[in-house]
């Protein structure tokens, strides 16, 4: 019963500790505290910045967010944190509820992974885990059963936009005018002058189609699709790139520019006498991608590279790409 934890409960708030009592917080897998409770750890329980896990003064550091960090790392992080709480029987642990605020894990995911923790009378759990943990065993089973459900309506629903995207890109521009026009309170569309609009049809069930783009010309009621749902630009074909001009930048954007990669930006400007220019970024600004690689990469030190071009009213080059 949850009456016979009540020794056990770690407060909402923990603002001071006993001599014996160790604050520990969920982290960063860079050790970088910044906010949260490893903030909070840092400037009041002596933990160290920099240092991802295990004890550090009077606090306890387990890795929940950054980088491949999932489950299986903090499940074994959980195990280490239980084997040194079982060989010092003489402190006392307030876990607070890692992983479960700015590391975006539920209570159900997190909790059951102090299980062996929390049959050690020096630990003390949030009151949400010691819910979680008193759950009867088939709850648990009931739960991945819904939870398979869910994420098996999810992929049915993404494979559904994917075949939709590639039933798209084989229409005819007249027809593809047709369908962008009529789901048009799903677009958000940039008028380009001339009659001419840049838009895009996003599809809250399929979260690639954020990357389509689109060319509408309403005068003659065409649409071209301009990038797909897998960021690969289909109007530039590879005799539309001055190759001389890219010749010397170095291989890994020569790389994305041989596979037509909307990996940053892509964009068409203002018509102007049924011409309108074409920009695309191949490659970062480091100062602006500072953390390229999911959040939490290096800083890079990629230059800002840019090919430039024109394009007619039916999306063909009249001038190649180059830098």
């Amino acid at each position: 019963m949850l009456e016979d934890w009540s020794g056990r409960i770690t407060p909402e708030f923990v603002s001071s500790l006993e001599d014996n009592e160790i604050f520990v917080f969920g982290c960063r897998n860079s050790g970088r505290h910044w906010d949260g409770a490893s903030a909070f750890a840092l400037k009041h329980f002596d933990a160290v910045f920099g240092q991802c896990e295990g004890r550090q003064g009077r606090s306890y550091a387990i890795p929940t967010i950054g980088g491949t960090i999932g489950l299986k790392e903090i499940r074994q992080s959980v195990m280490q944190f239980t084997q040194y709480a079982a060989e010092h029987p003489e402190l006392h642990f307030l876990v607070t509820p890692i992983g479960c605020g700015g590391g975006g894990w539920k209570t159900c995911e997190i909790a059951p992974l102090f299980r062996n923790a929390s049959r050690l009378q020096n630990v003390s759990l949030p009151k949400d885990f010691w819910a979680e943990l008193r759950r009867p065993w088939f709850w648990s089973l009931y739960r991945k059963t819904f939870d398979l459900s869910a994420y098996a309506v999810s992929a049915i629903k993404c494979i559904y936009g994917a075949m939709l995207h590639r039933w798209m890109k084989l229409l005819p521009s007249r027809i593809l005018y047709r369908v962008l026009v009529r789901c048009a309170s799903w677009n958000e569309e940039l008028d380009l002058s001339e009659g001419f609009a840049w838009t895009k049809r996003f599809m809250c069930f399929y979260p690639k189609s954020t990357w389509s783009r689109y060319l509408l010309n309403h005068k003659t009621r065409r649409a071209y699709m301009v990038v797909d749902d897998n960021r690969k630009i289909t109007i530039v074909r590879p005799k539309d790139i001055d190759w001389d001009s890219v010749s010397a930048l170095p291989d890994k954007v020569r790389e994305l520019i041989r596979k037509r990669t909307a990996k940053y930006d892509f964009s068409i400007y203002d018509y102007n006498g049924g011409v309108a220019k074409v920009v695309w970024q191949v490659s970062p600004d480091g100062s602006w991608y500072y953390q390229d690689k999911l959040g939490n990469g290096p800083t890079t030190d990629e230059k800002d590279i840019r090919l430039y071009g024109y394009i007619d009213t039916k999306c063909r080059f009249v001038e190649k790409l180059h830098t």
